[in-house]
């Protein structure tokens, strides 16, 4: 019999659960070919999240179900366990991993979030720098183009100031 737990925190990133996962001691293993039981059902499917976590019916597994990652397990935790190469890692109930897996993921989501903001920082900042520079080609050119001659420098706040000279 497997169960289905809602949680509070939706498992929609593929990269983000793994890292989560892995960060818990999970061990998460992506699934490349189905594996059949005696050759009648598919177990375990292509795509799904393989854990070191196992019960009575076998790995407790995440599957991508309408949009987000779902644990598949047994409802009653019967013969519950953990199989790792650590031998001091005990099995705690689904709720609680469920929990702890919740709280890991949103760290790592919002080390996500950082990290797009940044890149949306440092990209902004880009382009800002080509504004300036394309701005300062055209005074320049405006300027020269009008029988002036530039000198430019910066200032203290690190601006760009041009100094316009002419002689009559």
């Amino acid at each position: 019999m497997s169960a289905v737990i809602k949680t509070v925190t939706p498992f929609t990133n593929e990269s983000l659960l793994m890292k989560a996962l892995t960060d818990i001691g999970a061990e998460p293993e992506k699934v490349t070919v189905n594996i059949t039981d005696d050759g009648h059902s598919s177990i375990i499917q292509y795509g799904d999240i393989v854990t070191n976590r196992s019960d009575y019916y076998g790995c407790q597994i995440f599957r991508f179900i309408n949009d987000r990652w779902v644990l598949i397990h047994d409802e009653d935790e019967i013969d519950a366990r953990v199989s790792s190469k650590l031998a001091d890692k005990k099995y705690i109930s689904v709720s609680k991993f469920l929990a702890l897996l919740g709280d890991n993921y949103n760290v790592v989501y919002q080390q996500y979030l950082d990290q797009i903001a940044e890149q949306e920082r440092i990209t902004l900042e880009a382009e800002r720098k080509i504004r300036v520079e394309k701005t300062r080609q055209q005074a320049i050119a405006k300027a020269k183009a009008q029988g002036y001659a530039v000198k430019e420098s910066i200032n203290s706040q690190g601006q760009i100031q041009l100094v316009l000279t002419r002689m009559v």
